[in-house]
């Protein structure tokens, strides 16, 4: 059984009554649809330039969003792959949270497979790794020092269990969705139970179970330019309260106190964007565009996917071809998106703000 050892801070308490406070005027703030849309696009393009980056991945944030458009780059495939793979990875992400789903086994499995297809052997893709598993730190010279050992492999599957039992033990009102994320992040990672992709696949994993609880930040915050804005901070603090290799009973007192302490960065970066350009005042009504429920899905899906056609709107809505170019027409009209090419090779793009 997990039974995670930690105390709460008045840091962390502070930390978490503040983040609280910022939720609420992003939530109640009214946001223009296209305001909204294009802060979710720069959002998705910075989690995944971030979270690939600090997986040394070397493509620089206007590069992610040129692939993350359709865009060529001179750049080799891998890094190309790791920025496709991780954007489809954060749409799954998004599909799971917006349908309630619990957190389980053939979610976390699924998902690796989506971020490390095409970069991991076929029989490594969505599957624990099947043996030990190592983290060094090269010192130079060809010296290496083991910085931490994973759990053995016979022991992951019980592992990763004991993890989500806690979670599916574990409501609102006994622990704050937060803290929840916080430990789930150290104590996955720790885990390690792939043989490559882990920390991907934990932050997503982290992002998933935010989005479920509502912690989302209407999807505009992201949390990996923290982690990324010093990866060394970020790796000390996964190691704070561990040994050099995987125990039970590490405290995760020192992590829990990074983690709030990141999230309420990053949650006041979000607060500073919505004052600055002025969302959380009243707008004209006359000014206001009103979205019916379809086009408000055209648009979220406009906003991760960076450009969409006539076709992906048919699949998207279960329509005729006529219907999605109806909608799509309507939303044009309204000076949200934007045709690009024309012809059969026509596809829309969001309108720059």
């Amino acid at each position: 059984m997990f039974i995670p050892k930690y105390s709460i801070s008045p840091e962390v308490l502070s930390a978490i009554s503040e983040i609280s406070r910022i939720q609420v005027i992003v939530e109640r703030s009214r946001v223009l649809p296209l305001n909204e849309l294009q802060l979710k696009r720069e959002a998705m393009i910075r989690m995944v330039h971030t979270s690939t980056s600090i997986e040394g991945n070397p493509l620089e944030e206007y590069q992610v969003d040129k692939v993350l458009s359709g865009m060529s780059i001179a750049a080799d495939d891998k890094s190309i792959i790791e920025v496709k793979n991780y954007q489809g990875a954060l749409k799954e992400v998004e599909k799971l949270a917006d349908a309630g789903k619990k957190l389980d086994e053939k979610i976390i499995l699924n998902l690796h497979e989506i971020a490390m297809k095409g970069l991991l052997p076929g029989e490594k893709i969505g599957k624990y790794r099947p043996g030990p598993i190592y983290i060094v730190d090269d010192l130079g010279n060809g010296k290496e020092k083991l910085r931490y050992e994973g759990p053995q492999a016979k022991d992951l599957t019980r592992l990763v269990k004991e993890l989500l039992d806690w979670l599916q033990k574990v409501d609102k009102d006994q622990i704050h969705p937060l803290l929840k994320a916080g430990i789930f992040h150290t104590q996955f990672v720790h885990i390690h139970p792939f043989s490559d992709g882990n920390g991907r696949v934990t932050r997503l994993l982290t992002n998933l179970l935010l989005y479920r609880d509502k912690w989302d930040f209407r999807k505009v915050i992201v949390l990996e330019e923290f982690y990324n804005k010093n990866r060394q901070d970020y790796y000390n603090a996964l190691a704070y309260g561990w040994d050099s290799k995987f125990h039970t009973g590490a405290d995760l007192t020192d992590w829990i106190e990074y983690f709030m302490a990141g999230f309420l960065v990053e949650a006041r970066k979000v607060a500073q964007k919505i004052s600055s350009i002025g969302l959380n005042k009243t707008h004209d009504k006359a000014s206001t565009i009103y979205l019916d429920p379809v086009e408000v899905k055209i648009m979220d899906y406009l906003a991760t996917s960076q450009q969409l056609r006539s076709d992906d709107v048919m699949k998207l809505l279960k329509v005729s071809k006529r219907t999605s170019q109806l909608k799509l027409k309507g939303l044009v009209d309204k000076k949200l998106i934007k045709p690009k090419e024309k012809g059969p090779a026509t596809y829309y793009v969001l309108t720059e703000v």
